[in-house]
């Protein structure tokens, strides 16, 4: 296993060292996310440790910390960057007896030396970069490239909080090997704030009135997180489906439920008894609704039902999936899609379930027969998006207007310049819910 794959901090670190951060004033928070970062772009969770050097407590910890995973490399010195680690630097080479570099952006004009470096490297030693935060990796790049040219053995570069910002990419890119050593990341520490209650998930009032479901289809995490994150103060409900089998339920869905209300559409379809055992892995961390396949009949539908009962997760069955149309509803079905979805809608009534999942095709006729239930319907898109894969589609605002309580849309948002200012515009322009 890579070192980039685990973290230096344990959990119950992690939480430790959020309460400390916040505690000595080096994390700035913003609900509305609008803290600017150095790239131009702007985020709600903010990470300054060059505040540290206000308080003599706060340097102490900070070296005890970073002492943590330098020891545990042995590099025979150290290199920061200046100047987020540079306040505590010093100390941290006193208390671990590991000497340090120090490899500037620029080379000082106009001093008796112009040397981007700072200190006496010998050839062939083992160094450790050591810097606060890593996000795109570029900043990385020049204190990599550095050591090298000093004939420097690079050693993983630790780093406090990885912000998850593309940094692998960039690495590989420019052809760079060298691995990031995080205690944590930039979600590991919202995820504390937000279950912490020091920050808010989002407006409760916004959130309650926006009925839009993203689907987080064939992403990895850090391509959802790049998502969800922005999206966080919009309101959205994530649907989550392939994730959920790679990364795991117990651990993902907290994860997920820090960004908003969580679908897991794992469209069960199976016995009885084993649709009863999957759902009992939701029980502890509860999401806003859960997908069952009505195909798999009425007490299947009733042991998921029965299983979530005394829980606010929603039992969603899906009826005829939007891909399927009426040449292949005739083949598996031998009926059209249309008359096979109200046979499903029937057994999913009888069976107890909160809702439907169906096409926009059925939405107005299911609307009109089960006027309690919750409707969502996937293969959403604005009357200029193209269908892609979906054959029986609709528009945000018609299928609202024909009786669906949450469309559901993908690519369209998940895939425009800014998600944030798409979602925004479907909320004012066409759902003229704003």
């Amino acid at each position: 296993m890579k070192i980039s794959d685990s973290h230096w901090l344990t959990y119950w670190e992690q939480e430790k060292v959020c309460a400390k951060l916040l505690h000595f004033g080096l994390i700035k928070t913003d609900n509305t996310r609008q803290l600017p970062l150095k790239s131009g772009g702007k985020t709600d969770v903010y990470i300054n440790l060059r505040n540290a050097r206000n308080n003599p407590k706060a340097l102490s910890w900070l070296t005890e910390v970073y002492g943590n995973p330098l020891r545990r490399l042995s590099p025979d010195c150290f290199v920061e960057v200046p100047d987020s680690v540079s306040c505590f630097a010093g100390p941290l080479s006193i208390q671990t007896n590991i000497p340090y570099l120090t490899i500037r952006g620029e080379a000082k004009e106009g001093r008796v030396s112009k040397a981007r470096i700072i200190g006496d490297p010998i050839y062939n030693e083992d160094v450790c970069i050591i810097d606060d935060v890593i996000t795109t990796g570029g900043s990385a790049s020049l204190p990599y490239e550095e050591c090298l040219s000093l004939g420097l053995e690079v050693l993983p570069m630790v780093v406090l909080v990885d912000r998850q910002e593309g940094w692998k990419k960039t690495f590989t890119a420019k052809n760079i090997p060298m691995e990031v050593w995080s205690g944590m990341t930039l979600h590991d520490v919202r995820k504390y704030l937000i279950t912490h209650n020091i920050m808010q998930r989002c407006d409760p009032a916004l959130e309650e009135k926006n009925p839009l479901i993203i689907a987080l289809d064939g992403m990895d995490w850090e391509t959802a997180l790049s998502i969800m994150d922005p999206l966080r103060t919009t309101g959205c409900i994530f649907k989550i489906n392939d994730l959920l089998l790679n990364a795991g339920i117990a651990s993902l869905i907290p994860d997920l439920q820090v960004y908003g209300r969580v679908m897991a559409d794992l469209k069960i379809h199976d016995i009885p008894n084993t649709a009863h055992n999957i759902i009992q892995r939701l029980r502890e961390n509860p999401p806003w609704a859960v997908t069952v396949h009505g195909s798999g009949g009425e007490e299947m539908i009733k042991a998921v039902v029965d299983g979530l009962k005394d829980t606010p997760t929603k039992v969603l069955v899906v009826t005829v999936l939007t891909s399927i149309d009426e040449k292949t509803g005739i083949e598996i079905y031998n009926r059209l899609p249309r008359e096979e979805v109200k046979i499903l809608a029937a057994i999913a009534k009888r069976a107890g379930a909160h809702g439907l999942v169906c096409s926009p095709e059925e939405v107005k006729e299911l609307r009109e027969i089960y006027s309690d239930m919750t409707l969502v319907t996937p293969g959403i898109r604005s009357p200029e998006v193209g269908k892609d894969d979906q054959k029986r589609t609709g528009t945000p605002a018609q299928t609202i207007t024909d009786g669906s309580n949450h469309p559901v849309m993908g690519r369209q948002i998940t895939q425009a310049k800014d998600p944030v200012a798409e979602v925004m515009r479907l909320l004012t322009e066409e759902l003229k819910i704003i």
